[in-house]
């Protein structure tokens, strides 16, 4: 038994009987230890507290508004009994560090006879603010970062262009590393956060002459494999991030631009969205095999995806059908299709593919939400039973008088949800709870399409791309209003696409009795902010 930090405990070990008497330096009382749970009176055994296992984390859901994350620990409690017949452990402490090395502090306790195997730690705090990382765009070769706390800006240096997508960067679970797709350059470069410089360049091979268009890339929950589409050769590459070596090429069919794309949460398959293919290309992760999922018969365009958090269905908005599939994972067939009429998901200004990023699904996989461009609505789909729950219809007014949004970002605790309504230059703010208006900051600039919106892992701002005057508006979550627009023209123009680092939480527990605790379980990570599954 190891002794709490700042406990003062000693033990004696009584005769043949084998008993261990723990007894407080003030006052008497004592605790018998037992390793058996049917062990009588004159048969006690050295006692040792036993390490909790099955440590497992996850979000810790919607409460205490917009700005409140939580983080939710579980594990496997130990029903052992001691000499008096009591719970052995009579409580367990959970810690928590932002380094995987540690040191760890106690994040919150549970006690109790026997005590919860479960704990929520309320807004975690400790990990280094994140940077935002914004694309230029229109062929500019840097990237702009943000700092989330001062909001200046510095410029990343890469050698080529960066796309013109919403989805063409992306940071890895642990924050470490920025994936950057470089479609005009034929290249993957790859970013230290820590440094804002390029550690390794990964070129996309040709194909039968024609050059490589790498436009969007997606990271598996490990943070192993970043995943990238040459969208000019409809194939997938699996990109080994330790070691920076392209794996084979994997066949898909025809992508639009920008290309949709998502990694399973579980990390097993990945889903390509072939909108001139009229399919979807799910992606065995373990043998690199594929299966191609036909959406809407010969004229379904697949242009956004998302991923239920338990990996059991990915959804895809078919734009020509104005459609939205149900995927099932574990067979990949289409298990329902729910039709948006009089709603449609055709976006005027943007041709080719649309925009992968008007599914939002939230972290509890209770509602799917679907953006309808030209019907000005948002749906509210519940997951469960794949029918329609509401339709949320936008405030008109700003710039064209109807609404049309295009994008859309929720908080990482899933409480609210953002939607950005493109021609009018606003973001409306809706409680997921009651699909009802929260507010609407005052107007953010002119926006572009597709749009890179996302929050923080905090949850304290939003972060939204104004593609034509080349800032970027933060929406403070408490107050709906806007509190800076960092200018990212000294890294080139018509921002696109923004990826945020996320705030990697280590946990650990420990079983307690009385003032003394057990060895701490092998540490468990959570990526708060990191939107797995997701389109980003």
């Amino acid at each position: 038994m190891i002794p709490l930090l700042g406990s003062r405990r000693r033990a004696c070990l009584l005769g043949a009987g084998v008993a261990v008497l723990a007894l407080a330096e003030y006052g008497g009382a004592f605790a018998m230890f037992t390793d058996s749970t049917t062990a009588g009176p004159g048969s006690f055994q050295t006692g040792t507290l036993p390490t909790p296992g099955g440590l497992a984390v996850s979000n810790g859901g919607c409460s205490g508004g917009a700005a409140q994350t939580n983080v939710t620990s579980s594990w496997t409690g130990s029903s052992a009994l001691d000499g008096s017949g009591n719970y052995l452990v009579g409580g367990y402490s959970v810690l928590r560090s932002a380094s995987s090395s540690g040191p760890y502090s106690s994040a919150g306790t549970v006690t109790g006879s026997p005590p919860p195997a479960t704990y929520t730690d309320s807004s975690p705090s400790g990990a280094t603010p994140p940077f935002v990382y914004v694309s230029a765009g229109s062929g500019a070769t840097t990237a702009q970062s943000i700092n989330s706390s001062t909001y200046g800006t510095a410029t990343v240096t890469l050698s080529g262009a960066v796309g013109d997508e919403p989805n063409a960067l992306q940071v890895t679970p642990d924050g470490s590393k920025l994936i950057v797709a470089e479609g005009a350059a034929h290249q993957v470069q790859i970013v230290s956060t820590a440094t804002g410089a390029v550690t390794n360049t990964v070129s996309i091979p040709a194909v039968g002459g024609t050059p490589s268009k790498p436009n969007a890339v997606a990271v598996n929950p490990t943070g192993t494999t970043a995943w990238i589409v040459d969208a000019a050769n409809a194939r997938v590459y699996p990109l080994s991030l330790a070691t920076s070596t392209l794996g084979a090429a994997i066949s898909v069919g025809t992508q639009g631009d920008p290309t949709a794309m998502v990694v399973t949460p579980n990390g097993a398959q990945v889903f390509v969205a072939d909108y001139g293919s009229h399919q979807v290309s799910a992606i065995n992760t373990s043998t690199d095999g594929v299966t191609n999922i036909a959406i809407g018969g010969a004229t379904g365009t697949p242009i956004a995806l998302a991923a239920t958090p338990n990996s059991g269905h990915v959804y895809v908005a078919d734009q020509a059908n104005s459609q939205i599939d149900d995927i099932a994972t574990a067979t990949d067939t289409v298990t329902t299709t729910l039709t948006l009429a009089p709603s449609s998901l055709a976006d005027g200004n943007f041709g080719g593919g649309g925009d992968p990023n008007i599914l939002a699904i939230t972290p509890n996989g209770s509602k799917l939400y679907v953006a309808s461009y030209q019907g000005g609505t948002v749906e509210d789909i519940t997951v469960a039973s794949d029918t329609l729950a509401d339709t949320i219809a936008l405030p008109p007014g700003g710039v064209d008088g109807a609404p049309d949004p295009n994008a859309l970002a929720l908080t990482p605790n899933g409480c609210t949800l953002y939607v950005n309504d493109y021609d009018n230059n606003k973001v409306d703010v809706y409680a997921v709870s009651t699909d009802t208006i929260e507010g609407t900051p005052p107007p953010i600039g002119s926006t572009g399409d597709p749009i890179g919106m996302t929050a923080t892992p905090n949850g304290a701002a939003v972060y939204v791309a104004n593609y034509y005057d080349s800032t970027v508006s933060v929406i403070s979550t408490s107050s709906n209003t806007v509190v800076d627009t960092p200018n990212t023209s000294g890294g080139g123009s018509s921002p696109y696409a923004i990826a945020i680092a996320p705030s990697p939480y280590y946990y650990e527990v420990a079983g307690t009795h009385g003032g003394w605790t057990s060895a701490p379980s092998s540490p468990a990570m959570y990526s708060l902010g990191w939107n797995v599954g997701g389109w980003q």
